[in-house]
């Protein structure tokens, strides 16, 4: 357990990091926050705080900073976790309410909004069909293009009722009855069975179906319900990442963990795992640096959220550097996930 004294300094150590950007020195630290403190004795409490792991020397005459554990300890108690401003709650239920009632519009709007109010990347992994079966496909035919392709709109129907559909172009010219047949043959597959098995069984009609149905899988694995982790994510505000790494000073350090984040972008696939982890359990979560996959320079704060009852959960996140303004993040994150819940489940929630 810290002391008064180590975790007063902590806590300045942080904030003094998160505004600059910059390691801190005693006397620094001293000045900027006028402690009644000899720069002697703010330097012993630096040193026992990097001798319990929580502050670093980036080079061996700077001042400190904080490690990814000083980062949490001063999140899960030393942070002072700071309301949101009555505009940028409107902004987030103005957002919210301009989507409705289009659930992939609604988190595109909120996704949009959380980025710009905290200046770095959003996240959002939206609803699912999660551990609900599917029931069956139906495809229609819509027209013929110029181009001489068949536009088609497929329907994914789970047994609960929901719809999820679908539009392509595929090459041919298929006639309704074709495509009624095509969608017997599908729904047997399909028929009883979660997302992720039927993703399986549609590959295998990929492998060995004759052409057309060949197409009409492939076509239908693009599909979100079918998605592999990561493909559904949307992200807003990739050009807030350099600035809020401090990519102006350009030192190497900075602009190869602003490249990190670029990747993680990019890849997709493990910012949606951590992601799916905030599914597990309610409220906010926290994912700081190389101890969550993320690099040593990138921090994740994230949410789920909820949807009609005929849905698995979705999340919300922030991406940005390990210097997040997290007592700004945290509550920005926290009340978008609750105005979520309730906008998309069609319900009224205090706020």
């Amino acid at each position: 357990m810290l002391t008064p004294r180590q975790s007063d300094i902590l806590k300045k150590v942080v904030e003094s990091y998160i505004a600059s950007g910059e390691p801190v020195g005693s006397l620094t630290l001293r000045q900027r926050f006028h402690m009644g403190l000899s720069a002697a004795s703010i330097r012993h409490a630096m040193a026992e705080l990097e001798e319990l792991g929580l502050l670093h020397r980036v080079h061996h005459s700077s001042g400190r900073a904080p490690t990814e554990e000083g980062l949490r300890v001063y999140v899960d108690a030393l942070a002072r976790v700071s309301s949101l401003a009555p505009q940028e709650r409107e902004s987030i239920l103005a957002a919210c309410e301009a989507g409705r009632p289009d659930p992939d519009r609604m988190l595109a709007e909120a996704g949009r909004v959380v980025s710009s109010l905290c200046a770095n990347a959003s996240l959002v992994r939206p609803l699912g069909l999660g551990g609900v079966i599917l029931r069956g496909i139906r495809f229609i035919h819509l027209d013929r293009t110029r181009a001489g392709t068949t536009r088609i709109m497929a329907l994914l129907v789970a047994v609960t009722g929901r719809i999820d559909s679908r539009i392509f172009d595929m090459e041919g010219a298929l006639s309704q009855t074709d495509l009624d047949h095509h969608g017997v043959t599908l729904s047997r597959l399909v028929d009883g069975v979660p997302p992720l098995e039927a993703r399986q069984r549609l590959r295998m009609a990929v492998d060995r179906g004759e052409r057309d149905l060949r197409l009409l899988c492939g076509n239908l694995l693009a599909a979100p319900v079918f998605g592999a982790p990561g493909e559904e994510l949307i992200v807003n505000g990739r050009m807030h990442l350099l600035p809020a790494f401090g990519a102006e000073h350009a030192t190497a350090l900075v602009l190869r963990r602003a490249h990190e984040a670029m990747l993680l972008i990019e890849e997709k696939r493990r910012l949606s795992m951590l992601l799916d982890l905030c599914l597990e359990t309610p409220g906010v979560r926290l994912f700081i640096g190389a101890g969550a996959a993320l690099g040593d320079g990138c921090a994740v704060v994230a949410s789920s959220f909820t949807g009609p009852a005929s849905t698995s959960p979705g999340a919300i996140g922030v991406l940005g550097p390990t210097r997040l303004d997290y007592a700004h993040v945290i509550p920005l994150v926290e009340f978008t996930a609750k105005v979520l819940s309730a906008r998309l489940a069609d319900a009224e929630t205090p706020l």
